[in-house]
């Protein structure tokens, strides 16, 4: 940050080119991923833990596989935990949110996957389950019960869930399907596209009831990201809290998706500043995705989904300065 400039609240930017490489994608080329980062600091013990997710393309059985790992300082991660899809008799994994409960001390993995066609389940659909452990390394898929479903609000899905606790109080933000995706017929008979991704706010006082749900970003109405707006990070950097979001201008952006950042003082009400993407990749479609803020200290650390130039996904983390 320079000096004398007036400035409040801008996050710093980070070269994405020169993050250190985390986890590798499982395969080369389109639609091999390792990403949807859900990152979390642990002071005392200075360790740091990340949520991530494994995927191959949808003929070889989409997001196969999900893990958590742990580096001590910030350096050298290993994974301490993973799970399987058929763990949670799931169709494909998809971004989580690992948490500590500041009531109880126990670790908490909000994990959203495509569910099955199962009893109430026609087609199958995205939903979010709670994990509770002692530790980020003990979670058993056994124990996942649902606690956000889609239908329960009048969304047809619910996925890629953002937690954070202010206050006590519990608030998720996930990206969110509407019933109806497109607006009424105009004068001349034209049906116009609404867009796929909207971004809810589920709030709860324990993380486990939530009663109510409120969209909190909504695709724009001219722009780079008038398609999906989903939000993968929510950091406060006083005096406002920061969003960072995942814009697609069209459908086909949906497997490369850019990275946003918009501004809000209550949580609800955001205003999206980027014009354009905030950070992108030099390779493939430049997508840097999924990306997870964690201020640690004077630091702000960055992971996030990166494009290479085969254009699968790998997982990074960089480090800027806050000062």
């Amino acid at each position: 940050m320079f000096s004398g400039t007036l400035s409040y609240a801008v996050p710093p930017r980070f070269d994405p080119e020169a993050g250190r490489t985390i986890l590798e994608p499982p395969g080369t080329g389109y639609g091999y991923w390792a990403g949807a980062p859900s990152a979390v600091h642990d002071p005392e013990h200075d360790c740091f833990y990340t949520y991530y997710r494994l995927r191959s393309p949808r003929t070889k059985g989409r997001g196969g596989e999900c893990g958590i790992a742990m580096s001590h300082g910030g350096e050298a991660f290993t994974s301490i935990w993973t799970a399987r899809k058929a763990d949670f008799d799931a169709n494909s994994i998809e971004k989580g949110c690992l948490i500590r409960d500041p009531h109880t001390g126990r670790w908490r993995l909000y994990l959203s996957y495509e569910v099955g066609q199962g009893y109430d389940r026609n087609p199958p659909s995205w939903r979010i389950d709670l994990l509770e452990a002692d530790s980020p390394d003990a979670f058993d898929p056994l124990d996942a019960r649902p606690v956000i479903d889609g239908p329960m609000f009048g969304f047809t899905f619910v996925k890629d869930p953002v937690v954070i606790v202010v206050g006590g109080e519990y608030h998720v933000f996930a990206s969110v399907g509407q019933p109806t995706q497109h607006h009424a017929a105009d004068a001349n008979g034209a049906v116009r596209s609404r867009g796929r991704g909207w971004t809810a706010l589920f709030r709860s006082s324990d993380g486990v009831n939530f009663t109510s749900a409120k969209i909190v970003l909504e695709p724009a109405e001219h722009g780079w990201d008038t398609f999906q707006r989903r939000m993968t990070s929510v950091v406060y950097l006083p005096p406002v809290w920061l969003g960072f979001y995942d814009g697609a201008t069209h459908r086909a952006d949906s497997y490369d998706e850019f990275c946003g950042l918009a501004t809000s003082f209550d949580l609800e009400n955001w205003r999206c500043s980027s014009s354009q993407p905030w950070v992108s990749s030099p390779h493939g479609s430049k997508s840097i995705r999924y990306l997870s803020a964690l201020p640690v200290g004077d630091e702000m650390h960055y992971f996030y989904e990166y494009t290479r130039s085969d254009r699968s996904h790998e997982l990074r983390h960089s480090v800027v300065s806050l000062i």
